[in-house]
């Protein structure tokens, strides 16, 4: 997640196509959208990509990479971040969707019933060109995956929402062992970030504590202090807590 791109490569995202301004709605769109057309983002300089993050992060950030914007740009970000090259965005969903029917029983109880688990499902399995809506990378949802299958410490960062994911089930690594990755959400776009050396981390996802197993409390312990400090910057201008819209919002 610090300078060097390719230590240990890079993934993440958010939904490769979620309105970002309604702090309700940041997540899960799927319901509001009926049309089949592709969405294509436009692409932007990565200038702006910093730019469009939160004003007290941008001089932790080092510097943003783009990925192609096909409906694939969280799974691209994931896959880069990884080291697998962005066309490695087969392979990582692939592993993800494998994470969440492996593990179903432990991921229904997180998100709370088996009809967003098939929902889930169905937007991981796509293999094709172009995605539509329904096969984007959400996040919160994604983040959780993506942190315990790769066990990887993943930082999603947007203008609205903020946060950390933590893997659920494997012990945790000395901190000089430990993958940080971090992807970014803009105008419905995932990007790939990079960030400066002790750069404050946002707060971890509530819903890591509550369904982790017990012997993962340590993945938290090294980042209590850049917590603090990431809270303490941001003044609670960004979400740092999960919210997911329910389907009849």
């Amino acid at each position: 997640m610090d300078v060097e791109e390719n230590d240990f490569g890079e993934k993440g995202d958010e939904y490769s196509g979620c309105w970002d301004v309604d702090f309700e709605h940041i997540v899960d769109c799927t319901s509001e959208f009926t049309t089949n057309e592709v969405y294509r983002t436009p692409l932007h300089k990565p200038v702006e990509f910093v730019d469009a993050f939160p004003q007290a992060l941008r001089s932790y950030i080092h510097h943003v990479k783009d990925v192609v914007a096909d409906g694939h740009c969280g799974y691209r970000a994931t896959a880069a971040l990884l080291g697998y090259g962005e066309d490695g965005w087969v392979q990582v969903r692939g592993d993800l969707l494998n994470e969440l029917e492996t593990y179903s029983v432990h991921y229904s109880a997180l998100y709370g019933s088996e009809n967003r688990i098939y929902e889930l499902k169905h937007s991981l399995a796509y293999f094709g060109p172009d995605a539509n809506f329904d096969r984007w990378m959400t996040m919160p949802d994604m983040g959780h995956i993506i942190a315990s299958c790769y066990d990887v410490v993943l930082v999603h960062l947007s203008n609205v929402q903020c946060l950390t994911f933590l893997p659920l089930r494997s012990r945790p690594v000395p901190l000089s062992d430990c993958r940080e990755i971090a992807i970014g959400f803009i105008n419905r776009h995932f990007v790939q970030v990079f960030l400066k050396p002790s750069h404050p981390i946002p707060p971890i996802a509530t819903n890591w504590d509550r369904y982790r197993e017990p012997w993962t409390t340590e993945w938290a312990t090294p980042y209590i202090t850049r917590i603090q400090q990431f809270i303490y910057i941001t003044r609670s201008t960004v979400i740092t807590r999960e919210t997911i819209a329910s389907d009849d919002d």
